[in-house]
């Protein structure tokens, strides 16, 4: 981006206050921030947007500045077109990973293939093509019981919990916990939304055993976390792109 960021934000953000001290911050997760004094405004931005056009970096900071304004806000479209775009996953989403250190980057475990479960849900028809297209997935590195999924929407990455490779977690219940983060998947990248609508509940409810398989869940999340042998860990440190992710590559190819 041409011209300091700062200097342009202060341009942009001019009629709102003298000047705006910005700068971009390195996390895992996409990532804002803002603090106000005397006619200036601080604002800290995720460098997964470094390199993006002007007019979205000038949009969202306008965006973060009228919030710490408490003046009405929304995520601009020049942004949601720009971090929801493929050339944005696909570029930013090897930082995500590298900086995720609980993830394995691998779909193989010692006792499940990950895209063997959503080869099921798509046999099923409770997933579709589009609702997993452009997406990574990976086992965890830890074993927790507590967090057994997650999905960042915006990389469009899935972690299961290793908690789950195993002989006795049996393939529906699997299967269950991968739906539930592939919907998130369906959902998209939405971030001032309701995570777990009424339309997701809806979705997640056409799992057939849906509630058999809650109740098996809070059973395994009650447990204590003990280790077994049956968790490999699978990390390849020469891996840190997604197109070097054959698994997934191949699994995935006939889905996008």
């Amino acid at each position: 981006m041409p011209g300091d960021l700062s200097e342009i934000l202060s341009k942009r953000c001019s009629s709102y206050v003298d000047r705006v001290d910005a700068d971009f911050v390195a996390k895992k997760d996409f990532y804002y921030a803002w603090s106000l004094g005397k006619g200036t405004a601080v604002v800290r931005i995720s460098d997964y947007l470094e390199g993006a056009p002007d007019d979205v970096l000038c949009d969202f900071g306008e965006m973060i500045v009228r919030r710490a304004k408490n003046l009405q806000w929304t995520e601009p479209d020049s942004f949601m077109s720009f971090v929801c775009s493929d050339e944005y996953i696909l570029s930013r989403r090897p930082v995500f990973i590298r900086r995720s250190r609980n993830l394995l980057r691998t779909d193989a475990g010692a006792c499940a293939f990950l895209p063997d479960s959503v080869d099921r849900l798509m046999d099923s028809g409770l997933l579709s093509p589009s609702d997993i297209r452009n997406s990574v997935f990976s086992w965890t590195r830890t074993e927790s019981t507590r967090r057994l999924g997650f999905c960042s929407t915006m990389f469009r990455v899935v972690g299961i919990s290793s908690a789950l490779d195993s002989p006795h977690v049996s393939d529906e219940l699997r299967d269950y916990v991968v739906y539930h983060e592939c919907l998130h998947l369906r959902q998209g990248y939405r971030p001032s939304h309701r995570v777990h609508d009424s339309e997701f509940r809806r979705w997640e409810h056409s799992f057939p055993g849906w509630a058999d398989c809650e109740k098996r869940l809070r059973a395994l999340r009650s447990r204590r976390r003990v280790w077994h042998p049956f968790i490999r860990h699978l990390h390849d440190p020469s891996w840190n792109s997604a197109d070097s992710f054959s698994t997934v590559q191949t699994a995935m190819s006939s889905y996008r």
